[in-house]
């Protein structure tokens, strides 16, 4: 049984190592493809809680490899490799869960048992990964350490692109290739800046943010994406990080005018595909069950214009009910001036953030 890694010609993918064609503006898995740029921004909308639970996940799971498994004064039985190696299958579990893991096409049935399988049926291989002076065993440590930093390097990408994005995109005057270039020469050009945020993360390799990063190209025939009839010549690209993925990602995406942008609304991070220019994204607004960011932004935009707020309109629309029904007999005046002070009241705190906008709405409609 071989335990250390395959060639870098086999195109199964494994966390460590795995395989995407780039063609064009797509990115191109076994069976879908996505616009580039499109999961380097579902990393960046990453819940920061989710993030966080692999990391400590992660750190779990290397400080028990060294004390059970890489500590050549432990002894080692079927139940301590069943612990380590059920230890393993849950970090990598929820490392499947993550952007770029959950499209490629991974088999864990065979690094599920791994080391079991190992240990029963070839205990002679199984005894060099244990060793530290044996090939076997600097390949395996090599892997578990690779895996390990996964959600650190993710860390440091959402870090230093999200700075990017926030201050050196935003006030960009078009959405195109040039003006992300123009961008891109100004954050790195800015050594102040590339000090302070080098400052403010711990000084060790995967939380540097390199413009270099290794992959093995090739060059191979596929059917289009577009059409199975045709074929194209498309880059394949071999990765042994998740870090070189993302940057490869990113600025790929950058040279094709897609890029991740901040919704003006909900805050979130969408891809900005290119031709295109509009501070929304398209997804249902916080608050709202039918419109999305995009239409409750141009409500935004248009009550601007009208120097009012969303709240405003929404209660000078009540206030006018009001209006009518006191004129009709409808309400007296102790009923309208209540009427006008609670829905005064209600704009304000819509105003202040303390309810949404539909919330005041839904209220409105109530009055």
């Amino acid at each position: 049984m071989a335990i250390e890694t395959r060639p870098i010609s086999d195109k199964e993918n494994k966390i460590q190592e795995f395989t995407v064609h780039f063609w064009n503006d797509r990115v191109i898995f076994d069976d879908k493809n996505l616009p580039i740029g499109q999961i380097s921004t579902d990393v960046l909308n990453l819940a920061d809680d989710k993030l966080l639970s692999l990391r400590r996940l992660a750190s779990e799971t290397l400080d028990f490899m060294l004390k059970n498994f890489f500590d050549p004064r432990i002894k080692k039985d079927l139940a301590l490799v069943t612990a380590v190696q059920d230890k393993l299958n849950e970090y990598q579990d929820a490392v499947l869960t993550f952007p770029l893991y959950e499209h490629l096409n991974i088999d864990n049935k065979l690094t599920h048992n791994t080391l079991t399988i190992a240990f029963k049926d070839f205990p002679d291989e199984f005894q060099r990964l244990i060793i530290p002076t044996t090939r076997e065993y600097q390949i395996y440590a090599g892997f578990i350490n690779g895996i390990c930093r996964i959600p650190d390097e993710i860390i440091a990408f959402r870090f230093y692109i999200t700075k990017m994005l926030d201050h050196y995109f935003e006030n960009l005057k078009k959405r195109s290739s040039e003006h992300y270039a123009f961008g891109v020469y100004k954050f790195f050009s800015d050594k102040e800046a590339q000090r302070i945020l080098a400052s403010l993360l711990p000084p060790i390799p995967e939380f540097m943010f390199m413009q270099t990063r290794e992959a093995m190209i090739e060059y191979n025939t596929m059917p289009s994406p577009d059409d199975e009839k045709k074929y194209i010549i498309a880059e394949r690209l071999v990765f042994t990080s998740i870090a070189s993925f993302l940057h490869t990602d990113f600025f790929r995406g950058l040279m094709n005018g897609n890029a991740p942008r901040r919704c003006h609304n909900c805050k979130r991070f969408f891809l900005l595909s290119s031709g295109y220019d509009t501070c929304y994204c398209n997804n249902i607004a916080p608050g709202e069950t039918e419109k999305t960011c995009r239409k409750v932004g141009a409500h935004k935009k248009q009550a601007s214009k009208e120097g009012k707020t969303p709240a405003r309109l929404e209660y000078d629309r009540v206030y006018n009910k009001f209006k009518t029904r006191h004129a009709r007999g409808k309400l007296s005046d102790n009923e309208w001036n209540a009427a006008v002070a609670l829905a005064l009241e209600y704009k304000d705190k819509a105003e202040r953030g303390e309810i949404s906008d539909a919330e005041l709405k839904a209220i409105y409609d109530k009055m």
